[in-house]
């Protein structure tokens, strides 16, 4: 809960040298946000109720830079994703309530595309259903709404993840979007992936797409407490590997084949990681010319007190079901324990 987190954050000793700093600076940021959030969950509880400890909330920064070397000058772009998910127990014990730089038809990740946070409620109305209502941040803000289906189908060493979407925006009207996800896994630390998405928009009467294949040796997963999301390709840690992927705006065009090596390791502590990936880039806007070009990011994982999360053994790589996932370790620090279901509840 956020009432342990403080108070074994007050026990930490003086920090010594810069590294010690760093974690220090870490954790100031995470306690306050984790004090932000039980502020506002009491604050809007019932007068009457029983208050209840709040558990803390993880969040996770990307920041990931892309250069292109084009036939007409160097491109540069940067990213910034945010993943939040609160869990506010005395305002509604089953409301979830999540702030995102995902957009609402998660699309895959492309770099220089303008995306705004999210913030919304999440309900589950039925197993294996989530609806989402919220305001993307925008001028003049844009009110969204989407209902999501999506199941985890484990199938001997391959691992299946589809999912379907429905989802409209005030600005952009209804749309469609699909994924479908295969894994294979080779030993305990190899994945071989099949990504498939496709997003139909009822403002442009066409099909967008992408295709993905990735061949990752990862020894670790980032694993947040997300709810109804498959492993991403971003949350694989200490981890090397390449990736072929094309994509185009109709169903009979391709905009662009991409190829590309990646190498993804801890920089501190476990909740800091460093990320490069090389790769070359035939864009049909540049008659299909090799254009090399080079990604750098870090992950910066607010997901408990640095001394604590570095603790935690590390999750394997293989892709679990979101119920079967390990939870922070206790303070008492025994053996992580899986999350169980409860039942008759998604």
């Amino acid at each position: 809960s956020t009432a342990e987190i403080r108070d074994e954050a007050a026990r930490r000793g003086y920090p010594l040298d810069f590294g010690q700093r760093i974690d220090r600076a870490h954790d100031w940021l995470y306690l306050r946000t984790q004090q932000f959030v039980e502020d506002t969950d009491h604050r809007f509880a019932p007068p009457d109720a029983e208050l209840l400890p709040v558990p803390a909330t993880p969040f996770r920064l990307g920041l990931v830079t892309e250069t292109l070397d084009r036939p007409d000058g160097v491109k540069f772009d940067l990213d910034l994703n945010l993943d939040v998910t609160l869990k506010l127990p005395n305002i509604e014990r089953r409301l979830r309530v999540f702030v995102t730089s995902d957009d609402v038809a998660e699309s895959p990740d492309v770099a220089g595309e303008r995306r705004n946070f999210r913030a919304g409620l999440r309900f589950n109305p039925w197993d294996e259903f989530d609806f989402d209502v919220g305001v993307r941040a925008d001028l003049p803000p844009v009110a969204f709404a989407s209902l999501r289906w999506s199941r985890f189908v484990p199938l001997g060493r391959w691992d299946v993840y589809p999912f379907a979407k429905l989802f409209a925006e005030t600005d952009e009207g209804l749309g469609v979007s699909t994924g479908l996800i295969f894994d294979r896994r080779f030993g305990a630390a190899t994945i071989l992936r099949s990504s498939s998405y496709a997003k139909w928009r009822a403002d442009r009467g066409s099909t967008e797409w992408t295709q993905a294949f990735l061949l990752a040796r990862a020894e670790e997963l980032l694993v947040a407490e997300r709810y109804g999301r498959m492993v991403r390709s971003r949350d694989l840690a200490r981890a090397w590997g390449t990736q072929l992927l094309a994509t185009g705006a109709r169903e009979d065009h391709v905009d662009y084949y991409e190829a590309s090596l990646f190498y993804k390791r801890p920089l501190r502590q476990r909740w800091l990681y460093g990320y490069v990936e090389p790769l070359v880039r035939w864009d049909r806007k540049y008659d299909w010319h090799p254009d090399p070009g080079i990604r750098i990011g870090i992950d910066v994982l607010f997901w408990d007190l640095a001394g604590r999360r570095a603790r935690i053994p590390p999750v394997p790589v293989r892709p679990l079901a979101p119920e079967d996932r390990p939870v922070p370790m206790p303070a008492d620090d025994s053996p992580p324990r899986a999350f169980t279901r409860p039942a008759g509840r998604p």
